[in-house]
């Protein structure tokens, strides 16, 4: 079980508990509300983009140990991911550390640690900064997003995106203006003392939160895993990551769980709990990982894991 995606969705289901707050989930606006609810609100916005970036850099992470078994040479990976991983990453890696430094934290070793990843690969087991995640010291962008995922063979991820959202069951029109509204709600919250979130304007972040996270989650696990089986072709980005990944939909039936595969219309297993189909479902074949999403009682989904 990825450590990052289980902090994701605790602290996604913190978010919703947050929003589901009366004060809170109240659709009133004006100045009906006393301040401290819009500053609530306000708290709220700046807390779940500072979920999904953390879920994007230590997901990006633990993905990049899969390249640990690369059968080729550090030069043979995808361009993009060789200038993120090196010159891209230097400095992302520059302007952490001179953070760290005005902090009085030991910035010394935080350089010497990732340099040591940067050099690798050459006679000793390839290994990737963090910082091929981008710059740590601002925030997440749909740009700097975008391409994070091109340099991990994710391609046309607004599209492709798009698509899947739909076949789990969240279908928004794009994904991308998505990430762009949490974004541009994120900075008017900490950055203008009059800007006042509806409750409209926070009721849609859980959904929203979890579209991107599983869109991003699924895409670079399945990439990576096509990485390692079939490494020509995804070094020329001949793979597509959708087709490295069987899905399976897991519904609620009677106080039941009915399992699905995508695509079919008849259930292929009944259990008590969701946890029961992890030992149904089959192994998945090299360069493909089976992705079991989990819907609620009104068909969105809510958790998802990949086994």
């Amino acid at each position: 079980m990825s450590i990052a995606r289980s902090q994701f969705l605790a602290n996604l289901a913190g978010i919703g508990q947050a929003i589901n707050l009366e004060p809170l989930a109240q659709g009133a606006m004006g100045t009906s509300l006393p301040p401290g609810i819009f500053v609530l609100r306000r708290g709220v916005l700046v807390a779940s983009l500072i979920a999904l970036e953390t879920f994007v850099r230590e997901r990006t992470v633990e993905v990049l140990r899969n390249l640990e078994r690369w059968p080729k040479s550090f030069e043979d990976l995808p361009e993009k991911l060789r200038l993120a991983a090196r010159l891209d990453a230097l400095s992302y890696l520059h302007n952490f550390a001179r953070m760290l430094k005005r902090q009085g934290d030991d910035f010394e070793a935080e350089v010497q640690a990732e340099i040591t990843k940067m050099a690798s690969g050459h006679g000793t087991v390839q290994q990737f900064t963090k910082f091929v995640a981008g710059d740590y010291t601002g925030n997440l962008s749909d740009s700097g997003l975008k391409d994070l995922l091109a340099s991990l063979q994710v391609s046309d991820c607004w599209t492709t995106f798009r698509a899947f959202s739909a076949e789990i069951g969240l279908g928004v029109p794009s994904v991308q203006e998505v990430v762009k509204g949490i974004v541009r709600k994120r900075h008017r919250s900490a950055h203008s003392a009059t800007y006042a979130p509806t409750a409209t304007e926070v009721s849609s972040l859980q959904d929203d939160l979890l579209c991107i996270a599983l869109c991003f989650d699924v895409s670079i696990s399945a990439s990576l895993e096509q990485a390692i089986a079939m490494a020509d072709d995804w070094a020329l980005g001949r793979c597509s990551w959708r087709a490295g990944v069987i899905l399976y939909i897991a519904k609620p039936y009677d106080r039941r769980m009915r399992l699905y595969k995508y695509g079919q219309s008849r259930a292929l297993r009944i259990a008590n709990q969701v946890g029961d189909f992890r030992a149904l479902i089959p192994r998945p074949p090299a360069g493909q990982i089976a992705v079991l999403v989990e819907q609620n009682a009104s068909a969105r989904p809510h958790t998802w894991q990949i086994l």
